[in-house]
């Protein structure tokens, strides 16, 4: 049985800022961490390893990729069904996509560029799926 769905731009548009955040999370906790690093590159007389800078700061850097992480599974959760409702692209690419998904953690955006942004307004969709 299929029903149809409206996707607005405006919504897309929604749906293409929630691709974007795991993005801008994975980005500050990188930025974070070479911030901590960056001691090292300046040449003191008694640099510290990165292991000793990293055990300093674990919890923070343990918290800030946990909620990368929580943020990053329900995104992919929400790629992975929306991907699966879709009634116009075949089985073969849906997987692709899928592993894509679920191998390259900067997909979203790419995912949402090429699927998300170009799908018409009226569209059609599995109802098997909530």
């Amino acid at each position: 049985m299929e029903q149809m769905v409206v996707m607005s731009d405006q919504v897309k548009r929604r749906i293409g800022v929630l691709c974007v955040i795991p993005s801008i999370v994975f980005f500050i906790t990188l930025g974070y961490y070479l911030f901590i690093l960056y001691p090292l590159t300046q040449g003191h007389p008694a640099p510290e390893s990165v292991l000793n800078i990293t055990v300093k700061n674990y919890t923070t850097l343990f918290i800030m990729l946990a909620g990368y992480s929580v943020i990053s599974s329900a995104v992919l959760i929400y790629c992975i069904v929306h991907l699966v409702k879709l009634e116009s692209l075949n089985r073969p690419k849906k997987m692709l996509w899928i592993l894509f998904l679920l191998v390259v953690p900067m997909s979203y955006i790419y995912f949402w560029y090429k699927v998300i942004k170009s799908e018409p307004q009226f569209m059609e969709v599995n109802s098997d799926i909530g």
